[in-house]
């Protein structure tokens, strides 16, 4: 596979994580708000749906592994700063400033230095929008990737291997004692998963790890069942714990995505056709998108209190996320025309 296609398959994967983030808030907000209102088997269902479309943010994330650990890409710290941080970081200013508006118009609140220092808050402490932790997270994976390129480029392919086992069993394996109320007093001092999908789609894209496409498509279809069955025992059964289950470091959120990126960076894509041009328009908007979801999401879901769940929830549910999917791209497609915002965006 030449690096075009290669390139066109990270849009791809972009493109199809940005439609299930859609999917996943949609189901996962209707299922916060109304989730005392409908039956329980319903309210399983509807978590089961979210919580088994988490490998997107994984998958982003092992994305740009493959892209920026690349030892043919040059990283200056002056175009990381300038490219990659300040956007991110203006964008987190400008979107924790929008969405600190919004709610204030839609809550009556008094415009004041209250409304100010409580913006200036929820930007330093993360305390905005929940989808906004993303940006964090960018941001500390940018800090950190003059570091990660040297560890990649320096690094034997059995040294890259190691290292995404440590990440595993530390990271992901051994907190699955916490299931049986037993703790683990084994810890690795860098320990969040996010550094394992970097390395991970860089092992991927470069071949260090090698994943066969039935493998691939077994540990998809196998880690998403099980997620989907074991939501629905969490939430039958009302058992709290089982919520480690389906969050980033899960061994199985963990072999969905790995399966799900591995199938994608094996795809050749030809670079020809509607569906072609469709994923890479939404992939150039993928980033917008993201951000302005969620206005959408709250505005119908909590101020207008449309509840899906009432009669025809399948159509609800369809005509609610292709609704959002259209007016967050067509958002973003119009704010990029801005000159201000079309770097960031």
């Amino acid at each position: 596979m030449n690096q075009a296609e290669r390139i066109n398959s990270f849009s791809y994967i972009r493109a199809i994580a940005c439609i299930a983030i859609i999917v996943l808030h949609t189901f996962a907000s209707a299922s916060i708000l109304f989730g005392n209102q409908i039956g329980v088997l319903t309210n399983a269902w509807s978590r089961a749906i979210s919580n088994v479309l988490m490998w997107t943010v994984p998958c982003f994330v092992m994305t740009t592994g493959a892209l920026l650990l690349e030892e043919s890409r040059k990283l200056t710290y002056e175009k990381l700063f300038k490219k990659y941080i300040l956007r991110i970081l203006a964008a987190l200013v400008i979107f924790t400033m929008v969405f600190r508006g919004f709610d204030m118009i839609m809550d009556g609140e008094q415009v004041g230095i209250g409304i100010l220092l409580s913006w200036i808050y929820e930007l330093f402490t993360g305390t905005s929008w929940s989808h906004l932790w993303y940006l964090y997270l960018l941001i500390g994976l940018y800090f950190m990737m003059p570091f990660y390129r040297k560890i990649a480029q320096f690094s034997e392919k059995f040294d890259i291997r190691y290292l995404l086992i440590i990440y595993v069993v530390f990271v992901s394996v051994l907190p699955l004692t916490n299931l049986i109320n037993l703790r683990s007093g084994f810890y690795i001092h860098v320990s969040t998963i996010y550094p394992f999908y970097l390395f991970c789609g860089y092992a991927i894209h470069k071949g260090i790890i090698k994943v066969n496409q039935w493998l691939a498509v077994a540990a998809v279809f196998f880690s998403s069942c099980l997620i989907v069955v074991l939501t629905i025992i969490r939430w039958t059964d009302s058992i709290d714990v089982m919520e480690q289950l389906w969050g980033y470091s899960s061994i199985f959120v963990v072999v969905q995505a790995v399966g799900i990126f591995a199938l994608f960076d094996k795809i050749k894509v030809k670079g020809s056709g509607l569906i072609h041009k469709f994923l890479l328009n939404i992939d150039r908007c993928s980033f917008g998108i993201y951000l302005i979801h969620m206005i959408f999401i709250r505005w119908i879901l909590r101020y207008m209190s449309f509840n899906p769940y009432k009669c025809n929830e399948i159509i609800n549910f369809f005509l609610l996320i292709i609704g959002i999917f259209i007016i967050s791209y067509f958002c973003t497609w119009i704010l990029k025309k801005i000159p201000i915002l079309k770097n960031i965006l």
